[in-house]
């Protein structure tokens, strides 16, 4: 199984990874625009129109769903792995007046490890901040924190959380974030993260983190995985 998702990983977000992805989610928004919100449904479609997401139009909605159930409950919301800010944005529209705190090195992926099998590259998928600032404007209580998580957390880490998002792609920096933000998850906070079941890191990393804890990994059908605290 690794191998396979090895070689489409490879594919590294260029044009037959996007083509994949615009065909697999155009059938997915056939779907919602049936029965969803018609302005998320408007909002999915100029996400894949402006080529600013690696996740399918499912994947994009049960971000945006998970983060709206949680804009009653206390505590701020974080995404890990912004990327070009398609998540941010949904997150934005779900979340109210809640603190939102965006975590990226805005520069590109870091180095990986053995965990992550050769994956990925060192700069893959980087994405200028002032470009995503542009992107989510006009939001409020949006945080910006560029460098490598966790050390670009410094001075805020008396937050407590209702809803993080994790889209970092390698073993290290799923891991610094489920031992940052576990502790600090209001208990019903959600935690969701992108590529578990396609990359190996990823995957390891959870499986890792809650083998002595209470909570179960819910696999999703996506390439997505979610944890609620108890």
């Amino acid at each position: 199984m690794w191998m396979k998702n090895r070689l489409f990983q490879k594919l590294g977000g260029g044009r037959l990874e996007r083509f994949g992805l615009g065909l697999w989610s155009s059938l997915q928004l056939t779907a919602l625009k049936s029965r969803k919100d018609q302005e998320i449904v408007a909002l999915l479609q100029e996400i894949r129109r402006a080529g600013r997401s690696l996740c399918s139009a499912f994947e994009l909605y049960l971000i945006y769903s998970a983060a709206r159930a949680q804009s009653r409950r206390p505590g701020a919301m974080a995404e890990v792995g912004v990327y070009r800010g398609a998540s941010a944005r949904l997150i934005c529209k779900a979340k109210g007046d809640k603190l939102l705190r965006l975590f990226d090195t805005y520069e590109g992926l870091p180095e990986s490890s053995k965990e992550d099998r050769g994956v990925h590259k060192k700069s893959q998928y980087a994405c200028s901040l002032e470009d995503v600032q542009a992107y989510v404007n006009g939001f409020a209580n949006v945080h910006f924190h560029k460098g490598l998580f966790p050390d670009s957390a410094e001075g805020v880490e008396e937050n407590e959380y209702c809803f993080c998002h994790f889209d970092v792609d390698l073993y290290e920096g799923t891991k610094a974030c489920l031992e940052y933000f576990y502790p600090r998850m209001v208990s019903g906070g959600i935690m969701i993260s992108h590529d578990y079941g396609l990359l190996a890191g990823v995957e390891q990393a959870f499986q890792e983190f809650f083998a002595d804890k209470p909570e179960g990994i819910i696999d999703m059908p996506t390439t997505q995985c979610m944890v609620v605290k108890l």
